[in-house]
C-alpha cells in the first residue's frame, strides 16, 4: 500500500496523485489518498472526487499502520522538520525536501510508504500518461452551458487563455504573483502569427478584469464566467479541449494544457 498526501488546490492535488499513482504501479500495490488542509496555507478542500480516480481514501487504520499521526499540528511540525532540516522521524514517511528540484531517487520509493510533497514535475509520472488521462476525466456529464461552449471550442481554432489573479493579487506573502497583462498581450500576438483566425476562450478568477483588458479581441473572444467553486474543474476540462493553450504561472492551467490531446497543440507558458 502507498498512501499519498494531498494538499493545496486542484492542480497541486493532481500532481500529488499522479506521483502516487506512478509509485503504486511501480510497486504493484494499491494507492490510497490522505487529504490534509495544511496549516497556515490558503484554505482549500479535497477536489479530486470530481474525477474518475481509482484510489480510495486512507482509513485511520491505514494511517496508523504506517505510523502517521491523526493530529494535524504534529504532522505539520514533523513535515517541516523533514522538508527543511532533513530530520526524518518515521522511515515510512517520505517527504519531498526543499528546494523542490526533480530528484530521480524519489522514484525508488518502496511499498508501505506515506509520501508527501508537491511533485510538480511531469518526470515524476512519465510512462503512465494514458492512465492519468483516463482517470482525470469528469465523473459527471457537462451541463448545458458548458456543452454549448464545448461545441464552440470544437468547431473553432480555439485557444484557451487562463488568467489567475485572485490570491496572486490579494496575498502579498505569496511567492507567485500575477504574471501581468503584457505577458498575455505578447502571447496572443504570437498565436495570431501562428494560427489563422483563432478564437480565444478566457478562463479566470477575475473575469471582469479580463473583459476590460481583452475587449480589443472583440468578436473572437468568449468569457467563461460561471464555473465557480467546486465547478472550477469544468474550466480545466474545457481548456483541455481547446486546440492551443496560453497558460498562467499556475498548476491549474498547466494541467489544462497537459490534458490537451491535440497532437499539434501550441502551448505558451511564462
Amino acid at each position: 500500500m502507498i498512501i499519498v498526501n494531498l494538499t493545496g488546490g486542484l492542480g497541486n492535488q493532481m500532481f500529488q496523485y499522479a506521483f502516487g499513482k506512478k509509485i503504486a504501479l511501480e510497486c504493484k500495490t494499491s494507492l490510497k489518498i490522505h487529504y490534509t488542509n495544511a496549516l497556515l496555507n490558503t484554505q482549500r478542500s479535497f477536489e479530486l472526487d470530481v474525477f474518475n480516480i481509482s484510489a480510495n481514501l486512507a482509513t485511520k487504520e491505514d494511517l496508523h499502520r504506517l505510523g502517521v499521526f491523526s493530529n494535524r499540528i504534529i504532522n505539520r511540525v514533523l513535515y517541516l522538520l523533514d522538508e527543511r532540516f532533513k530530520f526524518q522521524v518515521n522511515r515510512n514517511i517520505l517527504t519531498q525536501r526543499y528546494p523542490y528540484n526533480f530528484d530521480i531517487n524519489y522514484l525508488s520509493i518502496k511499498d508501505s510508504s506515506y509520501i508527501q510533497g508537491f511533485w510538480a514535475d511531469e518526470r515524476y509520472f512519465n510512462g503512465i500518461e494514458s492512465v492519468l488521462i483516463e482517470e482525470f476525466t469528469p465523473r459527471k456529464k457537462l451541463d448545458r452551458k458548458n456543452n454549448e461552449i464545448l461545441k464552440k471550442i470544437q468547431t473553432n481554432k480555439s485557444v484557451s487563455v487562463h488568467v489567475r489573479r485572485g490570491d496572486y493579487i490579494t496575498n502579498k506573502d505569496r511567492v507567485l504573483k500575477f504574471i501581468g497583462i503584457n505577458y498575455y498581450k505578447e502571447a496572443i500576438k504570437k498565436i495570431d502569427r501562428l494560427v489563422q483566425n483563432p478564437s480565444y476562450f478566457i478562463f479566470s478568477d477575475d473575469i471582469e478584469w479580463c473583459r476590460e483588458n481583452f475587449k480589443d479581441l472583440k468578436n473572437r473572444v468568449y468569457f467563461i464566467d460561471y464555473n465557480k467553486g467546486k465547478d472550477a474543474y469544468k474550466d480545466m476540462w474545457l481548456m483541455s479541449k481547446c486546440k492551443h493553450n496560453i497558460i498562467a504561472n499556475s498548476t491549474f492551467s498547466w494541467w489544462g494544457a497537459w490534458l490537451n490531446q491535440n497532437k499539434n497543440k501550441i502551448i505558451i507558458k511564462p
